[in-house]
């Protein structure tokens, strides 16, 4: 988004969490395809055999900070994985979903936005795929005419300060950019022909090294964001160049400033140190050799994925390294995860290795093993050595915890809950949406001895999950909307192995149709077998019509905010939706008259963001201009009592803020005050 950068602003710290003084570094790393039985610390220590690998780096960074252990991504593939932490919102809400690689990311609040408007400087490093333009899916041999100044959703629109990667999906399959034919930028500039024998897992570390020293350099003082999108271990398998190949190792020695992979200016055939000896050649030597429980050597495809991975792990500590040499390590926070479970592509057998770990399920499943992310942080400062948590969490939680975290307020137009309280151990954790919907075409579970017997070969098509309490309920190959869920308590059953759906004490199939349904909005580029169903009404609630709680929040604020834990100002029942200067919420009830399709329409002179339940009914707030005619676009409800959160912001001298309705068969107009309610009693 382009929004004015503001760099002197009023700092707004919820209970529990940090002063402005404590603002980290943040730096975001996303792998491609690790899954959640990739790491050794998670899973592959405690296996028995020879089929098994270690990861001391990355165990050794896992223990070095907190492991979330209930982390979810908000789809089992990448593009709506990377579109929900990118945006903050969940896939009931995102603008990517399925199989939408190389759609424009909205001009809509961004984590790099976002982290811009509170004084962060911001870096895309690695895979975008999220660009839009004339450019989409071009596979081996059809690199295609590239202008990436047409891409209206690059990186450097969407809140970046600089970009260094490659910004369409199918590249990323690529890990020797000059030997794919594959266009990688530098902000705009094709740099490709200058990347001789550059591994990408290298390239991208070493180019991120040099970012953050530069900017060290430049202004020591400025905190900043890099979100660091590696492109591996997906496929192909390939392995990093021979250079720096010992008996020990394949990575060079050391890390840091001056050791681990070196940034070259200059080039002479590659624009980092490793890019010399032969490509695609370099395996692991602890693997080189390795003999399964069957006496036979590893599949070729088990040891490049295993040195793959070990490749991140060298990258990682490489990139600590860096941060002591520094003296910023201690104010930095890392957050490592993956955008979804693990392949099967390119001779990869998952099951050889178990990278599923200990659940079913892998990429495009949304059984756990596709959709529980290996997942640790890291600030020594702050977050204990050590330490887990089991606290549900997913992508679009970052937005709201990294605002927290630099002192501004999460965009009300975001999903997430900040999970600050998680990672400092101070405050009250709130239990935010941990929301996936996911449709895979003819897709099946893998029949894999590994998994439930009923599960195996098992059709996905369209799939559907969300969390209640410690109850996931899930549901896959959705022909209808009362299709039921499967129900399982994925705290103490992982592998989601007892349905627990219809036992006392667990929630109800209606209550989890009622959740899912009140939680999303419809995407008609991704369209559902329960788009239809209408969202029900809440019983039970006796109310006082024409009235809303009128809340007031004092502060400045860039967006429209979040205003959960904000001290209230001034409290009132009010007659309708009378706005005042500065910042208010209001909340209450709409009673619907009839069962049907309905269509809102919000105008105001400031912005706004509406929600009805938990879905988002109307944005005019990121990209709306004062005074014209916000829509929401048709929603079907069910006739009675349905929560209403109207945040605005007002304008300078107030100002009306008018909420229209179309009721089935009627023509659009002003929402009579008598539908506004408030529950009785309340003064």
């Amino acid at each position: 988004m382009n929004l004015k950068r503001i760099f002197t602003f009023v700092w707004i710290i919820s209970a529990g969490s940090l002063t402005a003084a404590d603002r980290p570094n943040i730096i975001f790393i996303l792998c491609d395809d690790l899954g959640p039985g990739d790491i050794g610390l998670l899973w592959q220590n405690q296996r028995e055999g020879k089929q098994k690998f270690a990861t001391p780096q990355l165990d050794t960074f896992a223990e070095e900070g907190m492991i979330l252990t209930r982390h979810y991504c908000p789809a089992p593939v990448c593009a709506p994985s990377r579109g929900s932490l990118l945006t903050g919102r969940h896939q009931g809400h995102c603008a990517i979903r399925d199989q939408q690689f190389d759609k424009e990311l909205p001009d809509q609040h961004t984590l790099g936005s976002v982290m811009q408007q509170a004084g962060y400087t911001t870096a895309a490093i690695g895979k975008w795929g999220l660009q839009g333009g004339e450019y989409a899916l071009l596979w081996p041999g059809k690199r295609g005419d590239r202008s990436p100044e047409l891409e209206p959703g690059h990186p450097l629109l969407r809140g970046f300060d600089s970009f260094y990667g490659y910004t369409g999906h199918v590249d990323g399959h690529y890990h020797y950019p000059l030997k794919g034919n594959r266009p990688l930028y530098d902000g705009y500039k094709d740099v490709t022909d200058r990347l001789g024998k550059c591994y990408t897992t290298d390239l991208f570390t070493a180019r991120t090294k040099k970012w953050i020293v530069d900017h060290h350099k430049a202004h020591p003082t400025q905190p900043f964001f890099t979100y660091l999108a590696y492109d591996t271990p997906h496929a192909p398998q390939q392995v990093p160049t021979t250079s720096h190949l010992t008996a020990e190792s394949n990575y060079p020695e050391g890390g840091g400033l001056t050791g681990g992979v070196q940034w070259n200016e200059e080039g002479n055939g590659g624009q980092i140190n490793t890019a010399k000896g032969v490509i695609d050649q370099g395996l692991h030597p602890a693997f080189s050799e390795a003999v399964g429980d069957d006496g036979k050597p590893w599949p070729m495809q088990a040891r490049r994925h295993v040195t793959m991975v070990r490749r991140i792990g060298d990258a990682v500590v490489d990139l600590v390294q860096l941060l002591k040499d520094l003296g910023i390590d201690e104010n930095t926070l890392i957050v490592f995860s993956s955008d979804n479970g693990t392949h099967w592509e390119d001779g990869h057998e998952p099951d050889y290795l178990d990278t599923f770990g200990p659940y079913d399920g892998r990429k495009r499943d949304m059984w756990e093993g596709g959709i529980r992310m290996p997942t640790f942080v890291r600030w020594p400062s702050v977050i204990q050595a050590g330490s887990t948590s089991d606290s549900p969490s997913q992508f679009h939680d970052w937005m709201a915890t990294f605002c927290d975290l630099a002192g501004v307020r999460p965009p009300a137009l975001s999903d997430g809950r900040s999970i600050v309280p998680t990672l400092t151990g101070k405050g009250k954790q709130r239990q935010g949406t941990v929301y996936s919907e996911y449709f895979q075409k003819r897709g099946k579970t893998a029949d894999y001895q590994e998994f439930e017997p009923s599960r195996r070969g098992r059709l996905l098509n369209q799939m559907q999950s969300i969390l209640l309490g410690d109850y996931k309920g899930v549901r896959v190959d959705i022909k209808n909307p009362n299709a039921p869920f499967e129900v399982y308590h994925t705290l103490n059953d992982p592998k989601e192995t007892t349905d627990l759906a219809g036992k006392d004490g667990v929630p109800s199939q209606q209550q989890f149709q009622a959740a899912v349904l009140r939680t999303r909005r419809i995407d008609p580029a991704a369209p559902r077998p329960y788009d239809q169903a209408l969202i029900p009404a809440q019983k039970g609630i006796k109310v006082r019509p024409g009235c809303l709680l009128r809340k007031t929040y004092q502060g400045d604020f860039p967006w429209v905010p979040q205003f959960d834990g904000l001290i209230v100002s001034k409290q009132e029942v009010v007659n309708g939706i009378i706005p005042v200067t500065g910042a208010q919420q209001f909340t209450g009830f709409l009673n619907l008259p009839v069962d049907g399709v309905y269509n809102f329409a919000l105008t105001t002179k400031g912005n706004a963001i509406v929600r009805l339940h938990d879905a988002l009914l109307i944005d005019a707030d990121s990209q709306y201009p004062a005074s014209s005619r916000a829509l929401a676009g048709e929603i079907a409800l069910e006739a009675g009592l349905h929560p209403l959160r109207i945040n605005c912001l007002a304008a300078a001298d107030g100002g009306v803020v008018s909420l229209e309705w179309q009721v089935p068969g009627e023509e659009m107009k002003l929402i009579p005050s008598a539908q506004f309610c408030v529950k009785a009693g309340m003064k």
